[in-house]
């Protein structure tokens, strides 16, 4: 039976914490820990009068026996002086009961005993029987086959859209660091995490991390890309952790999805404080999160904050700093010479104590198929550089490496839309169709030289460097190269080129909302000058709620500054665009009678869609109305300007107690939630009163209070004998985090660290 570790996902350093933390479980003896690097033949001490037990851990990459028998040999000396009276000598290579005793020869001392020199069979022995010191090593029996397995077979692929190898990747590099610790308290407390920080700073590989530790508990991962994914897989019955990836935008906020969305967020988050058995987490850049916060009564509440850990720089110390650093560069596969160029003079202290020091450049400056072509003289410097540009990550290999076809794929990908009830990324067909408008209105080809296959051509061009496809979508490899690329179409002529090729009324909004809002007057006013063009030439295909394409061609419209453009517009095509949602149609009322109501008929189109409200409401219905649905409209007429006459509230009111006394209990599905479903409908009644003034729903009100209260009662109840079967994980504080003697973090222990990582001439 194969050993359960092989101890290849842990660096150096990390495997002599654990060594000291496994000698120490089984002697039951406090061992002292020293800095990394050259140990003077010491990598743990328990000091006592007749002489100290020293602890040596041997562990290096790739390491072969004869290796280890010359380490082992130069500790002779080491011995001699140190006089312990008791040695242990612990490796990840397999050892014999031969290889033992020539051990025990090369070293050559009284204390040395061949029952204290543990090889890889003995360790993972001693593993099994300390598991609390298995489980205090995360990385440890996270990259376990096993484990991996587990994982995979779970959500865990989907969340990291990332396969076996890439798992096992971002686990090897991983840091463990005080923010694990606060964070997994915080979810422990609150139920809910919210991870906070700007780019490339370690955010979704934390959340990573946490999901990973509970699904190896047996609790269900749940990727989800929007909130309407979270309820629709909520189970009273199952233990859950909902991971929410860039809850709020990729690159920047969407403020009609906010509208629509963050009640119903905060609604979920109040769903999974109150259950034992629910984990929710969500990431997010820190600018997001506080333009979200500036706009969002829902999301700027003291019970979201509670739940907040902002990851930011200040988080990485300069141990950890340089942790990172190590192991990236001790699991990479740049060539050795690139390696000992950079271990060389000053550069690796450049490197830690740089102002630009980001987890996500490091990770790419020790890619070895990024790196492949720079030489190992030079590798120093280019990393510096590109610390000192971050920008140079994506720069060369766009300009450089890709052909312009490609580089129109990549625009086009960026300003695609993102559909709001879907799996991450484009879809292909829909960037085809952009891609091959592009190309042509870019010059690159002309229409008739168009070919069936170039679409295919040119996304394998970039598969793998800059995105990658899965399941018919495509989606960029890395999030950095959106913030290149938001920055690379700050462009009038690009931008104006893909207006005029936008597939989409969807596409024309993403395009329009991306552009940099420090854009001058004159680049929106070309920008929206050819997405109107696009609309009225019949270009587009898709459609939206009325309310959310006038928003849009109002801005262009008063982008442009030609009210001209309204006339074309009234055109009988346009309606193929857009159907009508009349609970959302006041704040456009307001907007015709205020923000645009210079435009031609702007005010007699408001008259109009007053009198479709009050159809929406007429008292000759034959059919209840939904109760969404009237929530939804008491709730926007409550904050526009709108007034409407006496007989629409009077058939508001009737139409609003239809729809409660419509509401049976025991009509809730199977499959749904009744605490959920019931406190929707308490939330849209609670609206509805907000606009009028009947006292019909109070017995209806105290029915559903009571139920759920004795759902509740019985779910404590449940969650109760449920955490006694099967406890919540606890992160433990591992002894790699044991700082250095004296708490600080000196240039001589930066050097001590990495001379593990020097050949020898």
């Amino acid at each position: 039976m194969p050993d359960r570790y092989d101890f290849a996902n842990l660096s150096p350093v990390e495997f002599e914490g654990l060594c000291v933390d496994l000698v120490a479980a089984e002697t039951g003896l406090r061992f002292e820990r020293f800095s990394e690097g050259a140990d003077g033949g010491v990598d743990g001490r328990h000091g006592q009068a007749n002489g100290d037990i020293i602890l040596q851990a041997k562990h290096y990459k790739n390491s072969t026996w004869s290796d280890l028998q010359k380490a082992v040999k130069a500790e002779k000396k080491n011995l001699v002086k140190l006089k312990p009276s008791e040695y242990y000598l612990l490796t990840s290579q397999p050892l014999t009961s031969a290889r033992k005793k020539t051990l025990v020869s090369l070293l050559d001392h009284p204390s040395v005993d061949a029952s204290n020199i543990w090889g890889r069979a003995e360790l993972n022995a001693y593993l099994a029987k300390h598991s609390a010191v298995e489980r205090q090593n995360i990385k440890l029996w996270l990259s376990s086959a096993a484990v991996l397995d587990r994982l995979l077979k779970n959500d865990i692929a989907v969340f990291t859209e990332a396969t076996y190898d890439e798992i096992e990747r971002i686990l090897k590099v991983f840091v463990v660091n005080p923010s694990l610790k606060k964070s997994a308290e915080i979810l422990k407390a609150t139920h809910c995490l919210i991870v906070s920080g700007p780019p490339g700073v370690g955010k979704t590989t934390l959340a990573q991390v946490l999901a990973a530790e509970y699904s190896d508990e047996g609790w269900e991962l749940v990727s989800i890309t929007s909130i309407e994914d979270g309820f629709r897989a909520f189970q009273r019955d199952n233990r859950q952790v909902f991971v929410f990836d860039d809850f709020l935008g990729k690159i920047r906020l969407d403020p009609a999805s906010l509208a629509r969305d963050d009640g119903r967020i905060v609604r979920f988050m109040s769903m999974m404080h109150k259950d034992k058995g629910k984990r929710f987490i969500l990431t997010t850049r820190s600018y997001i999160l506080q333009a979200a916060r500036a706009l969002s009564e829902a999301l700027d509440d003291t019970k979201v904050e509670v739940s907040e850990m902002v990851l930011n720089l200040a988080t990485y110390t300069r141990e950890l700093k340089a942790r990172i650093l190590y192991n990236h560069l001790y699991h990479s596969e740049i060539d050795q010479d690139s390696i000992q160029a950079l271990l060389a003079g000053d550069t690796v202290r450049q490197i830690v104590d740089h102002r630009n020091y980001m987890p996500r450049i490091i990770q790419w400056m020790t890619d070895e198929i990024r790196q492949r072509d720079v030489p190992p003289s030079e590798y120093p410097k280019v990393f510096l550089q590109t610390l000192a540009n971050p920008d140079k990550i994506w720069d060369k290999a766009f300009r450089q490496h890709i052909s312009p076809n490609a580089q129109i794929l990549l625009y086009c990908m960026y300003f695609a839309e993102q559909e709001r009830f879907s799996e991450p990324g484009v879809r292909l067909e829909t960037l085809q169709v952009f891609f091959e408008r592009a190309i042509v209105g870019f010059g690159a080809i002309t229409k008739a030289e168009l070919r069936a296959t170039m679409f295919e051509d040119t996304l394998r061009e970039v598969k793998s460097s800059f995105v990658v496809i899965d399941g018919g979508r495509v989606n960029f490899i890395n999030p950095s190269v959106q913030d290149y690329l938001s920055r690379e179409t700050r462009d009038a002529t690009v931008l104006s080129t893909l207006a005029r090729c936008v597939p989409s009324v969807a596409c024309a909004i993403s395009l329009w909302g991306k552009m940099d809002t420090r854009a001058s007057g004159k680049m929106r006013a070309q920008v929206a000058d050819a997405l109107l063009i696009s609309f009225i030439g019949g270009h587009v295909e898709g459609k939206l709620p009325l309310h959310e394409l006038a928003d849009l061609v109002g801005d262009l419209v008063l982008a442009t500054g030609d009210t001209g453009y309204c006339e074309l517009l009234r055109r009988p095509g346009i309606k193929r665009l857009f159907w009508t949602d009349e609970g959302n149609l006041p704040a456009l009322i307001d907007a015709l009678e205020d923000t645009y109501s210079k435009f031609p008929y702007a005010r007699a189109y408001a008259r109009y869609l007053r009198l479709e409200i009050f159809r929406y409401l007429s008292a000759d219905r034959e059919y209840v109305m939904e109760l969404e649905d009237l929530a939804a409209l008491a709730s926007n007429l409550g904050s526009a300007k709108l007034e409407m006459s006496e007989r629409f509230y009077s058939n508001f009111d009737e139409a609003a107690e239809e729809a409660v006394d419509a509401l049976d209990m025991n009509r809730i599905g199977g499959n749904e939630d009744p605490e959920q479903v019931i406190g929707e409908w308490l939330e849209y009644i609670e609206k509805i009163e907000g606009l009028t003034s009947t006292t019909a729903f109070y017995w209806k009100k105290r029915e559903f209070e009571e139920r759920i209260a004795a759902i509740q009662q019985i779910e404590e109840y449940r969650q109760q004998r449920e955490e006694i079967r099967n406890p919540a994980p606890r992160s433990q504080s591992p002894s790699e985090l044991r700082p250095a003697s004296g708490g600080s973090f000196s240039n001589a222990d930066l050097l001590s660290m990495f001379s593990s990582l020097k050949k020898s001439n």
